[in-house]
């Protein structure tokens, strides 16, 4: 048995299909947590019946007062104190209850979406796009969170509604008709708005989502970002979808305005003629004034509801989306499933083949065509071939990440198809090009496959991957955690890591996709002897191009154009195939003895004008500022003239015509179209528009018919862009708000206006009573009611006015938010971005935005009225009766208690929340990324399961804070009854002696209610608001962050350098580093137009070195001048505008290859595209694919392969016509021929710039003007190739290792075989550098070398 744990991959989940109704699939979310459901809703129920009933208390109360009876009322008294105490523990129940079945849905939900996105295929997992999955786990489901925590107050503020139509019923059937006018109206406008607010609010989701997106590549992206000087582009992207966002924010502003006020209004024009009928009944004697006072009290108590049903619309349309959205995750079917009658593989090493396979990624041009393999038991097989031409493909059909259309794919004689996923993929240990790593230890990264893996055989697996050595050099060895995707260590350390995390399972077959091109010979070498040493010897498939790695195997398999064209051995295939031997081929390098340097000691090496020709016709001449290489160059005919190359080849260029492009509709449906095509049209490896399975939520025709009917406003926010963009060390919500204070007085202004309107109308019944329908004066009663409708009309228009000036002036907010926080991002150095995780940061763009969004938008304004209304109404009662009033002012020093011990207790727990909701949304960013990783080492129900105590803890906290707040508001309701029997018991008796008239106690007892109802409504925004408060802390702590790579008060401006690069004394050691240095007083002095190569192994501080010359961190002491000025003095954004960086690992952002290589000139034409391209030798890949330099990348360039991004890389870097030219390891990742193509292709274009090479091979060390041999962070050795080998020194050693090598040997290996045994300048001891990694770190964070 192997030792990776097998898990049951269990059958997929159906989807719904789309008939289901997202209610009906809600509600079954529901069902799963019934008790809780029953609890909330039986409890609302019984607070419904209580709160319906009161109103008949104080009716049996008034008439008995009116009446002049003298009897006790104490018994009335007690009843109105128990039915208090019935709503506070049915208050209690149905909010506490509320929150259990809101969170716990919203528990399930993120869940089973997470576990729906580890069961994708690789086809589905090619078309996701992250931060749409982000923006769908945590704005959607908490949109459906917010809905079902909200339905049980709206169910029973419903019930209330209906058992409150009942008494009055009984009371009244004539006064009831009169009031239930309004029922058709209120059911006219509810239809209306559903019809367009739904639409509307889809739509500002899709782009909510577009902004999250654009934040998580930039965010993902950021070296090269920061590399390029692009900050400032991708700020002014940001800005864009922040503004398409806007204008859709307020096209719902729009249609909220114009529905909601006539729902607040409707009700109210109901109380005026309950107030002018039922004034008239009371004035012929039919109704008595109790009657009178219990109807307007219903009438009433209906404002709330129906204002919560206002809110409801807008957050049930909101829900819908969200629900539609997450649910389309949760349904997604996985493409790979078991077949019914799968079988086990057995365990033991099996034999591989490919027959005739023909497969393709999407609906793209066949990437392997016909291929066919055999590999026996046990037996090594290497692939080699060109960039493209399949090797990783073939290897990822074995694991069945993907299904062959024509073909089959076999492990031990059977077809994967017919295999359980489990034991096939149980039984391969896979090494994918790319060594991803989790933000965990290194113990459990290595023992990935297997959690339950004893210390013993980790370290044995590290041992036998040479990870053993640096791991025991880390401050916690084992226990040290590396950073998101094990950046925090180099790529060699994180190749041995994958390395040791395969071999830790005891695989059947074993895959290495060039998973050992950071690792020495020796080490490559002695790994494959264990694994021939091993009880089984496992079936082994290798990808590789290094010779080194091809001599480990039996047999080499020999790809080109998608098929197998030769298999054999080394000495077989290099003796009868071209392709071969060009394949392994290197240029010429320079040495003392001119036989030397032609051949490296084994014959492998081609002379430089051999390979120069198949640089794509790139003459290295270096272009014009406008351009790099300018356009392709001339042609040869054969008779001595000269063919012009067009300046593009048309083929590779075609765009559709204006015709397929064109939308119908207007401006509206188009925006919703490119809101579905952006997430489609760069999803999924090949794949053009429309590709993408996950990319947004579709469009029906409903939906986008409903979009043509509301054309997007043409909004600017109308925010200066120096407000947005620039630094703001002292951001707080009061400097936040200071520049719209205009709008935000005139906003609270409309606010105060409608409180009054509010306070007015019981003033007005009061007037009715007393001097109407007391006096028996029915012109006065109809004064009131005609008075009480002109109010409740001015307050309709007031709300219109609000709502669109608050909504304005929130969204501006927002946007002024959004912008200010990406720029902050943007000004951040490399340091921030390496100890944050993506996901923290995410959140940050994401939930605390929303928390604010959600509270200025809805919160608080509701919190501005209920407050205004409470101030006001005290105000009133002190004017009407100061007696009366302080009955009612008794109440407050126990709700100032209340209200302190309860912000006491839920502060800290918000917080807590907060924290834990960051780990959830950090958690599932990484899976995302990692999912094929997940699935190649089983597991999907391990990191399930880890990701669903994440969500249980935040599920947990954000539950306790729940309780708190079950406890307090319940608690003021129950406050507010007893006041109201207090007022009652007292106003009473002065009624009967006179001192009060019988209008004056009915408007008090309206005015208690009036009094405690907005504080009932702060529970709605309360747990809004401490989000926000959260959320605004955090945003203030980011804010306020200093950036690692500070800017001048008055930088020097940066037009063009002469490229001299000094370094002064530098020394440098990175923040997390405890302190230790990885460059100690660094003097180097780089002329303007010198190519320097810098050579050393693992940890000697090369991509320090060039980390420090792009200001991506300032020195510790000391400086770095480039032209003799500190880079520190320099504007920064234009000094990097004129550098190029190629990174070890190449990073490309969604798009096309036309956008990935103009991304440092976005403005670039596509000749100058072209011309980059064919300059370093990538146009002869580009023609290689579909749809040429309009073919999509893929989010992270996933469409491509490693070596095809790397190209691109290196286009990138050249399209800018750098004065500085950096190059990280740039050609670690392409074949030996394809290195020596573009080796040759660049090599007269350096000789114009600056040019820093991170040296991978010798053979690019040899064509420098100068190396630089770096040695624990000193320079040791300086000079021409030549004259340091001449001078005997470490560097003639590693020539000599070379030569033993050939040309495929990479300096650690040569160190490794022959150490630098170099003196460390802190210790004055010698030491031996062993670590074989692939020279790309030099970084300590948290104690690992990069």
């Amino acid at each position: 048995m192997t030792g990776c744990t097998e898990q049951a991959a269990g059958p997929a989940g159906q989807p719904a299909g789309p008939a289901a109704g997202w209610v009906r699939r809600l509600g079954s979310y529901c069902l799963r947590h019934r008790r809780d459901a029953v609890k909330a809703f039986g409890a609302a129920v019984a607070a419904a019946v209580a709160t319906s009933t009161l109103p008949l208390v104080l009716r049996h109360v008034v008439d008995h007062v009116a009446s002049g009876r003298t009897g006790s009322l104490t018994s009335w008294t007690l009843v109105l104190a128990g039915l208090g105490a019935v709503r506070f523990a049915g208050g209690f129940t149905r909010r506490y209850n509320a929150g259990r079945l809101s969170l716990g849905v919203q528990y399930d939900l993120r869940n089973d979406a997470f576990a729906a996105l580890l069961r994708l295929g690789g086809a589905q997992q090619d078309g996701l796009r992250t931060g749409q999955i982000v923006s769908r786990s945590i704005s959607d489901i908490t949109l459906i969170q917010t809905l079902l925590q909200f339905l049980p107050n709206m169910t029973s503020n419903a019930l209330m509604f209906v058992v409150s139509l009942a008494f009055m019923a009984w009371l009244s059937p004539l006064l009831t008709l009169v009031a239930l006018v309004v029922g058709p109206l209120l059911w006219l406008i509810a239809v209306r708005s559903r019809r367009d607010l739904f639409p509307a609010n889809w739509h500002a989701q899709q782009e909510a989502a577009e902004v999250a997106s654009g934040v998580e590549a930039t965010v993902t992206g950021v070296r090269v970002v920061k590399g390029f000087g692009q900050e400032q582009r991708e700020l002014l992207g940001l800005e864009g979808r922040a503004r398409r966002l806007f204008a859709s924010r307020l096209r719902v502003v729009r249609y909220t305005s114009r529905y909601n006020p006539a729902l607040q209004a409707v009700p109210a024009l109901g109380q005026v003629a309950v107030l002018a009928f039922g004034g008239y009944l009371a004035l012929h004697g039919r109704i008595s004034l109790g009657t009178f006072l219990a109807f307007t009290s219903y009438l009433g108590s209906f404002v709330t509801p129906v204002r919560q049903v206002a809110t409801l619309l807008t957050v049930w349309q909101q829900a819908r989306a969200g629900t539609e959205r997450v649910l389309e995750v949760i349904d997604e079917a996985p493409a790979i499933t078991d077949a019914p009658d799968a079988r086990v593989l057995p365990d033991e090493p099996p034999a591989l083949s490919w027959q005739d396979v023909t497969f393709g990624y999407g609906d793209g041009t066949p990437l392997l065509r016909g291929f066919s393999l055999d590999v026996a038991p046990g037996e090594t097989v290497a692939l080699i071939g060109p960039a493209g031409s399949g090797k990783s493909t073939a290897a990822a059909l074995l694991p069945r990440f993907y299904d062959v259309p024509a073909g089959a794919v076999r492990v031990g004689g059977t077809d994967v198809r017919e295999l359980t996923l489990d034991s096939l993929r149980s039984r391969i240990g896979f090494v994918f090009e790319e060594s991803l790593l989790l933000s965990d230890s290194v113990r459990n990264n290595i023992a990935y496959g297997d959690p339950g893996a004893s210390e013993e055989r980790i370290r044995a697996a590290a041992k036998v991957a040479r990870a053993d050595e640096f791991v025991e050099r880390l401050p916690q060895g084992y226990d040290t955690v590396v950073g998101e995707q094990g950046l925090t260590l180099s790529g060699g350390q994180r190749q041995r890591v994958a390395l040791a995390r395969a071999l830790l399972c005891d695989p059947a077959v074993l895959v290495l996709d060039d998973a050992t091109s950071a690792i020495d010979a020796r080490v490559e070498s002695e790994i494959h002897a264990a694994l021939h040493e091993a009880v089984r010897r496992p079936t082994t498939l290798i990808i590789a191009h290094r010779r080194s790695t091809l001599e480990l195997a039996d047999r080499i398999a020999l790809l080109d154009g998608g098929r197998v064209v030769d298999t054999g051995t080394m000495d077989e295939l290099r003796s009868r195939s071209a392709l071969f031997r060009s394949l392994l081929s290197a240029v010429d390098v320079p040495g003392p003895e001119p036989e030397s340097a032609v051949d490296g000691g084994n014959g492998a090496a081609t002379s430089a004008s051999a390979t120069a020709t198949a640089a794509d016709g790139a003459d290295g001449a270096r272009g014009p500022r406008s351009g790099p290489a300018g356009p392709p160059p001339p042609v040869d005919a054969g008779d001595g003239e000269d063919i012009e190359v067009p300046a593009v080849t048309a083929h590779l260029w075609r765009r559709p015509d204006a015709e397929d492009t064109r939308a119908g509709g207007d401006a509206a449906a188009m925006r919703a179209a490119q809101a579905i095509s952006l997430s489609s049209a760069t999803a999924g490896r090949g794949r053009g528009p429309g590709g993408g399975v996950l990319g947004a939520a579709p469009p029906t025709p409903e939906l986008m018919a409903g979009l043509a009917r509301m054309p997007l406003p043409d909004a600017d926010p109308d925010v200066p862009d120096d407000r947005t963009r620039a630094a703001d060390p002292h951001f707080g919500l009061s400097p936040l708000l200071r520049p719209f204070r205009t709008a935000l007085l005139l906003g609270l202004a409309l606010v105060a206006l409608d409180a009054l309107a509010q306070i007015i109308v019981p003033v007005l019944v009061r007037q009715g009573v007393d001097d109407g329908v007391a006096h028996h004066a029915g012109r006065v009663l109809l004064e009131a009611a005609a008075a009480a409708a002109a109010v409740v009309a001015a307050d309709w228009l007031i709300g219109v006015a609000q709502i669109r000036t608050t909504g304005r002036t929130g969204e501006r907010l927002l946007y002024t938010l959004r912008v200010k926080t990406f720029a902050q991002l943007q000004r951040l150095g490399l340091d921030y971005y390496e100890r944050e995780l993506g996901g923290r940061i995410m959140t940050r763009m994401t939930t605390d935005v929303d928390a604010l969004s959600n509270f200025l938008q809805t919160g608080l304004i509701t919190a501005v009225v209920s407050l205004l209304t409470v101030f006001g109404v005290l105000i009133t009662l002190l004017v009407i009766d100061a007696g009366l009033a302080v009955v009612l002012l008794a109440a407050l020093p126990l709700l100032v208690t209340g209200t302190v011990l309860f912000r006491h207790y839920s502060v800290p727990a918000y917080h807590e929340a907060r924290e834990r909701v960051s780990a959830v949304n950090a958690a599932l960013q990484e899976n995302v990324t990692a999912i094929r990783v997940t699935q190649a080492f089983r597991r999907e129900t391990r990191n399930a399961e880890d990701f669903a105590a994440l969500a249980w803890s935040f599920r947990d906290s954000r539950l306790r804070a729940q309780r708190y707040m079950a406890t307090f508001f319940p608690f003021v309701e129950f406050l507010g009854t007893l006041s109201t029997a207090a007022v009652l018991a007292v106003g009473a008796g002065q009624v009967r002696s006179g001192a009060l008239t019988a209008g004056t106690l009915i408007a008090f007892l309206l005015y208690v209610d009036l009094f405690f109802s907005p504080i009932q409504q702060f529970s709605q925004v309360f747990d809004g608001y401490q989000q926000a408060v959260v959320g605004l802390g955090r945003l203030r702590t980011l804010m306020r962050t200093p950036t690692g790579t500070p800017v001048p008060e008055r930088p020097e401006p940066v037009e063009q350098l002469r490229g001299e690069v000094v370094f002064d004394e530098v020394s440098f050691g990175y923040a997390g580093g405890g302190g230790q240095e990885v460059l100690h007083h660094v003097c180097l002095r780089i002329a303007p137009g010198e190519t320097v190569a810098l050579v050393g192994a693992t940890g000697a501080g090369k991509s320090t070195v060039m980390k420090l010359i792009a200001r991506f961190y300032d020195p510790t002491s000391g400086a770095v001048r480039v032209d003799g000025h500190d880079l520190r003095a320099l504007d920064l954004a234009g000094y990097r505008g004129r550098l190029g960086v190629v990174p070890q690992e190449a990073h490309l952002f969604s798009g096309t290859v036309r956008d990935a290589i103009a991304y440092g000139r976005p403005e670039a034409t596509d000749a100058e595209v072209e011309a980059a391209a064919r300059a370093v030798g990538a146009h002869e890949m580009v023609s290689g694919l579909q749809s040429g330099y309009l073919q999509p990348v893929g989010e992270r360039g996933r469409n491509l392969s490693a070596g095809q991004r790397q190209l691109l890389a290196l286009a990138r870097a050249e399209l800018v016509d750098p004065d500085v030219l950096l190059l990280d390891e740039a050609t670690a990742s392409l074949d030996l021929a394809t290195e020596s193509r573009v080796a040759a292709a660049t090599e007269a274009l350096t000789r114009k710039r600056t040019t820093l090479v991170v040296a991978h091979r010798l053979t690019t060390a040899a064509r420098a003007d100068r190396v630089v041999v770096l040695d624990h962070g000193t320079v040791v050795e300086t000079g021409t190739h030549a004259g340091l080998l001449t001078a005997g020194g470490p560097y003639r050693k590693l020539w000599d290792a070379f030569r033993q090598h050939g040309p495929a040997a990479t300096v650690d290996q040569l160190a490794a075989e022959d150490p630098l045994a170099a003196e460390d300048p802190l210790t004055g001891t010698t030491t031996t550098t062993t670590d074989g990694g692939d020279g790309a770190g030099d970084h300590l964070v948290n104690g690992s070398t990069r």
